[in-house]
């Protein structure tokens, strides 16, 4: 067992990792007796060393943000001979150690862990700093349910005065990211932004669902490295993997990872909600409630009795959650809509007779419409939207007629019977004549759908 370190103020417990540059050590701060973690440069390493100064970099980044999702820092220390960051301790297991003791994890789940990091970046990024190594070891799960950012230590900003942050020589610092986990800009040694994250996150997300990266082959003589296949490579579509993928969650994933920037999530606040939405949805649970599942579902932690008794609470303030937040995106489509469609898309019946939207229907349920490539969304002959949006709509209970529309495909119409309280998601692939060919190698229904309440 390595022999503890001794640090003026601080009783060192245990070490909790190492790394080339520093290792981290679980402590408490006398006389507070508070416990924290101390990260403190390697004894072989000198303060005055360009490789310390990753670490004066990362306390310079921590020292400018507070946020929930990101660890936090207490205290900087920096003398001639020493050299260490106090920061929050958090009791948990970071998603490595989760995808090792058990390769997949709920949907759900995933889900709720993807929002909470995207909100971290989401605060970093609104001050000018792109982290550059998201991956499942910069990610800790904590076991009440926290979920925090970690290792700012190779972050650049993209905006203001850089001189704290500039980037440090390659030749000077031994780490510059995970290959597995970087955008391809990033590989390439271009310019990153907030977009740059995004990539790095997706890639965590879609390991967290099957236990495996995009861009990893099992092909038999497969030897060429991660960055090679990441600039070269399309990823595998997330449901060869896991077929059981729910569809809106594998949409939000695989749009994280396109190639271009451009093509990506823009920013991590919209992924952020994305993925809040698809939680509020499907599962209608606390984040913290669902973050313990995974580390349950790991058997990283005990199985939770009684939790389940809250869960229908949580559903009905979930429920109004989403009506607020639909109500508002409706109110501003609908009063600048247009009242009818082409008479050739709503010639029948059904739209024919069917009720004006209500603006604040009583007791809602709610629909959300995904279409692939697009679509525009009318309901009960009323034009909401242009897909992808996020917000369900909200409706009022009882049948509604879904009319979508695409210029290159025959129109696509739907009945949905809404039920109060309830959240139902219409999928539709439009027979756009490009799309006919799946990437499964099958042949693609004109509508093919999942339905899911």
């Amino acid at each position: 067992m390595a022999e503890l370190p001794v640090i003026e103020g601080f009783r060192i417990l245990e070490e909790l990792g190492s790394g080339s540059l520093s290792s981290v050590h679980k402590a408490v701060e006398e006389p507070l007796g508070r416990t924290v973690a101390i990260k403190a440069l390697k004894s072989t390493i000198a303060p005055t060393s360009p490789f310390a100064a990753q670490l004066e970099r990362e306390a310079r980044v921590l020292a400018s943000l507070s946020h929930p999702n990101i660890g936090a820092l207490h205290a900087f220390v920096k003398s001639e001979a020493h050299m260490h960051l106090v920061l929050e301790y958090v009791d948990g297991f970071t998603l490595d150690t989760v995808l090792k003791k058990r390769p997949g994890v709920p949907p759900d789940s995933v889900a709720a862990i993807g929002a909470s990091v995207a909100r971290g970046l989401a605060h970093a990024h609104g001050r000018g700093i792109v982290h550059r190594d998201v991956k499942p070891a910069n990610v800790l799960l904590g076991k009440r349910g926290e979920v925090k950012l970690l290792d700012f230590g190779i972050a650049q900003r993209t905006t203001g005065d850089a001189r704290d942050l500039s980037s440090p020589r390659i030749e000077d610092v031994a780490a510059f990211g995970t290959p597995a986990y970087m955008s391809p800009e990033q590989i390439l040694g271009e310019a990153v932004d907030a977009r740059s994250d995004i990539f790095s996150l997706g890639v965590v997300l879609y390991q967290l669902v099957c236990g495996a990266r995009p861009f990893e082959r099992t092909d038999e003589g497969e030897r060429r490295p991660s960055a090679h296949r990441i600039r070269r490579d399309p990823p595998i579509p997330l449901h060869r993997r896991a077929p059981d993928v729910p569809v809106a969650l594998e949409r939000i994933i695989m749009r994280a990872i396109e190639k271009l920037p451009a093509d990506r999530v823009q920013t991590a606040e919209a992924l952020a909600e994305q993925l809040e939405e698809r939680v509020a949805a499907r599962a209608g649970l606390p984040v913290e409630l669902l973050v313990v599942r995974a580390l349950e579902h790991a058997g990283l932690a005990p199985p939770a009795e009684g939790k389940g008794a809250d869960a229908p609470s949580e559903r009905a303030r979930a429920s109004i959650r989403r009506a607020i937040a639909g109500l508002g995106l409706l109110g501003g489509l609908v009063v600048g809509s247009g009242a009818v469609l082409q008479a050739t898309a709503h010639g029948d019946a059904q739209s024919a007779g069917a009720r004006p939207l209500e603006l604040v229907p009583a007791g809602p349920g709610f629909l959300r419409v995904l279409a692939t490539p697009w679509a525009e969304v009318w309901v009960d002959g009323q034009r909401v939207d242009v897909t992808p949006f996020a917000r369900a709509i909200p409706l009022s209970p009882g049948t509604h007629y879904v009319t979508l529309v695409h210029p290159s495909a025959p129109v696509e119409k739907r009945t949905i019977a809404v039920v109060a309280g309830e959240s139902r998601t219409l999928d539709v692939v439009m027979a756009v004549p490009d799309l006919a060919p799946r990437d499964d190698g099958g042949a693609a229904l004109p509508s093919a759908e999942r339905e899911k309440n």
